[in-house]
């Protein structure tokens, strides 16, 4: 038995394609597992005939979820990577091809060659309302997409009426469905006290009323406890970034867009909010934009004071402390 090996796994919806490395060679073994129960039973069993110490697997919606679920209840270190590092390092590594098999191999590589941050498995209530969190969020987008098609609809005089009425059922059977799920993860939060408190906490930030705050707190809770408040920023992909090479490549700092895109969204009416009605937040923007930033880059700019400022509420367990109103020359 080898006590040093890592693996890698290739997570789709239905199936699971593992590497193993053996530690001190490029000796490999790999098996392909259906991504349910049975094969994540047969996935461990796998895993520890030899002596795997270090799995990784990319972060892939909600599919990743329950094998890594499974995987920590057995005691099998894990590390859910970022895609786009995952992706960065197997493009350092020159490879021109790429299929699920070589993605598993490359995998068991970043195991063996990169930091490793062992993933934390969220509670049970805290993975079920990530999980509605996510569906809510699908439903506001197909909402947003039916208003727009039912707005086309009525400027047209020509519309059959049929059409018309069709997508007004679909808006308000939608309504109807977001207003069930949000009853059901509100009820899932008050039944957790831990949950109950982090929704209370992010409430009594400026512009984040329940919606939002369900929204954020379902991507929220899925982070390893022990991030820090620059790690959440980097998750969200609302962290500057910049190029510089030479003389000839000096792009502006933009936000680097390469982490969790909900959050983000769950972050962008709260700050918009922000910036109306907090004086402290409006100050902070005004300044950026006397300073000849963007509105947008000062929106995001709030959006990541915002961020930083729930994490120093989760760490100290204290709601929100208004800043002084700032003083006008």
């Amino acid at each position: 038995m080898n006590a040093d090996a890592t693996s890698g796994i290739d997570v789709s919806a239905k199936t699971l394609d593992a590497s193993v490395l053996r530690a001190n060679s490029d000796k490999r073994k790999r098996r392909k597992f259906s991504n349910d129960a049975p094969g994540h039973r047969q996935l461990i069993e796998w895993l520890q005939a030899f002596g795997v110490t270090r799995v990784v697997c990319e972060a892939t919606g909600v599919y990743h979820l329950d094998v890594a679920f499974a995987l920590t209840d057995a005691g099998i270190p894990l590390m859910v990577a970022n895609p786009r590092q995952v992706k960065r390092f197997i493009e350092a590594r020159a490879r021109n091809t790429q299929t699920d098999v070589i993605d598993a191999d490359e995998l068991a590589e970043y195991a063996r060659r990169m930091d490793f941050v062992p993933w934390k498995a969220p509670s049970i209530n805290g993975f079920e309302l990530h999980k509605l969190g996510r569906a809510i969020g699908q439903l506001t987008k197909r909402h947003t997409a039916m208003l727009n098609r039912l707005h086309a609809a009525r400027a047209s005089t020509h519309t059959p009426k049929s059409i018309v009425k069709s997508a007004e059922r679909e808006v308000q059977f939608i309504e109807r469905e977001r207003v069930k799920l949000s009853k059901e993860a509100l009820r899932l939060v008050k039944a957790d006290p831990d949950l109950t408190r982090k929704f209370e906490l992010l409430v009594s930030a400026p512009g984040i009323a329940e919606v939002s705050a369900l929204a954020i707190l379902a991507e929220l809770i899925v982070l390893p406890p022990n991030l820090a408040g620059k790690a959440w920023v980097k998750y969200a992909g609302i962290d500057p970034m910049s190029k510089r090479s030479g003389t000839s490549v000096n792009t502006n700092a933009h936000i680097a867009k390469r982490g969790n895109a909900r959050l983000r969204g769950a972050l962008y009416m709260p700050a918009m909010t922000a910036r109306q009605r907090d004086p402290h937040m409006r100050d902070f923007a005004d300044r950026m934009i006397a300073n000849h930033k963007q509105p947008i880059e000062a929106i995001v700019a709030v959006q990541r004071k915002l961020l930083l400022s729930i994490h120093a509420m989760f760490r100290t367990n204290q709601t929100w402390i208004p800043q002084p109103t700032p003083k006008t020359a």
